[in-house]
């Protein structure tokens, strides 16, 4: 078989992922007391399936260098959470994070050459959060974002910063070349030589929504029903062979779900 398969059955896979995403994201809404660890998670898991889709949008208007781009994203997410579970900085993660963006907003707020109603909203904080921000901004936490390439290699994954984080990042600092396949997607101009296929990108956005995926099971409060890591499973062997496995799971899980059954406990 081909090494990578047609943008049509990687769409399936993509669906499914994204419909599996949406159950989880439920199960953590069921619980309204959830912690700051379980929040970001659930935001992470939230986020990355966005970024999954928002490669897959791009992909249709032939926007290629994009997907790469957001991609990009999705591995610095998949480091960031890696970092943040090994070392369990969840709070102080949440704490710097509400630091930066509230001096953002701060800053923007102070600028006096535009009115105040085009900058109040930077970052929106509603007023549960009003005492907590003043609080932050006053103990200024400490908290410096991992390196890419330093969490790959504590992951003994090295190959997901050089041939991932690292290759896709071309495509987000400028290059003297891009825009060079775009200029004959706009104008319609057929190109002397063809543009190599950018599948890749597809293919390894898949991958590392389903590694966001398993983080979420490993580091969260819950304890999830072993058929999600089987369909995990499943969907990276669908990327990789002709298995068409997932769909039979995707179909049990969502019959778990119309029968009224909880796809995890927290605390389990």
């Amino acid at each position: 078989m081909n090494e990578y398969k047609t943008i049509e059955e990687y769409t399936e896979i993509k669906e499914a992922l994204v419909n599996i995403s949406g159950l989880l994201l439920f199960e953590f809404a069921k619980d309204s007391d959830l912690g700051t660890k379980d929040v970001i998670l659930r935001n992470f898991l939230a986020k990355s399936t966005m970024s999954l889709k928002g490669v897959f949008a791009l992909w249709e208007i032939d926007n290629y260098q994009d997907c790469w781009a957001l991609y990009r994203t999705q591995m610095d997410r998949l480091f960031h959470l890696e970092h943040i579970a090994t070392h369990n900085e969840f709070e102080l993660f949440d704490e710097w994070s509400i630091y930066k963006q509230a001096q953002a907003n701060n800053l923007a707020k102070s600028d006096k050459r535009f009115p105040i109603e085009q900058t109040s909203q930077v970052y929106y904080f509603n007023n549960h959060y009003a005492e907590r921000v003043k609080s932050v901004l006053k103990s200024k936490p400490r908290w410096n974002r991992p390196k890419a390439e330093k969490v790959a290699k504590d992951m003994g994954m090295d190959f997901l910063y050089k041939f991932g984080y690292d290759l896709a990042s071309m495509h987000v600092h400028p290059m003297s070349n891009d825009g060079q396949q775009d200029y004959f997607t706009i104008t319609g101009i057929e190109p002397l030589e063809s543009f190599p296929t950018q599948i890749t990108v597809i293919h390894n956005s898949i991958l590392t929504a389903t590694m966001i995926m398993q983080n979420v099971f490993n580091y969260s409060s819950y304890g999830w029903r072993k058929i999600l890591w089987d369909f995990i499973e499943q969907v990276r062997e669908a990327i990789n062979t002709d298995s068409i496995a997932y769909k039979f799971t995707f179909l049990k899980i969502a019959n778990c779900v119309q029968d009224s059954q909880r796809l995890a406990e927290i605390n389990a």
